[in-house]
């Protein structure tokens, strides 16, 4: 049950840093955009190298998570090596099988529902995207953050009945 929580902290940490990597390269290109335009006349440029180092970081460790992980489901001899699907999934307990489907469907439910809801915001701001360029990053970064997040919750409420 920790090494979900790890598992999901670290996925959730890892779609955050890779929507401020990339926040940062477009609002460069917003700058230039609006310098093409004539509202702007010259602009300043920070970068900060956090987000790509911590990207970095968490993508090794979960790697790492991922291998070890593998190493322990082949040394178990009642495992199947087939059944191994993520990190958090726990291939010695009978039970998980059936609270990880449960789970993931009720995560996959709500992506649906709030991917929809979101993706269909876009439509009150198409004029304001060079004003507001963080929205639609950020939002549609939202979208597996909080389906990790959802699977997380269900996992646990599902598991503790």
């Amino acid at each position: 049950m920790m090494n979900m929580s790890l598992t999901v902290i670290l996925r959730t940490l890892l779609y955050a840093s890779l929507a401020f990597m990339v926040y940062d390269f477009v609002k460069i290109q917003q700058q230039f955009e609006l310098m093409k335009r004539g509202y702007l006349d010259g602009f300043s440029v920070y970068i900060s190298k956090l987000p790509g180092q911590l990207f970095i970081v968490i993508t090794i460790i979960l790697l790492l998570m991922n291998v070890i992980q593998l190493v322990v489901v082949k040394k178990n001899k009642q495992a199947k090596i087939k059944d191994y699907i993520l990190p958090e999934y726990d291939v010695s307990d009978e039970r998980s099988i059936e609270v990880t489907g449960k789970a993931v469907r009720i995560s996959f439910v709500f992506i649906l529902f709030y991917s929809f809801f979101i993706l269909g915001s876009y439509m009150f701001i198409p004029n304001y995207f060079l004003d507001y360029i963080w929205y639609p990053m950020f939002s549609t970064a939202s979208i597996p953050i909080v389906g990790l997040i959802i699977y997380l919750i269900s996992f646990r409420v599902i598991y503790s009945r």
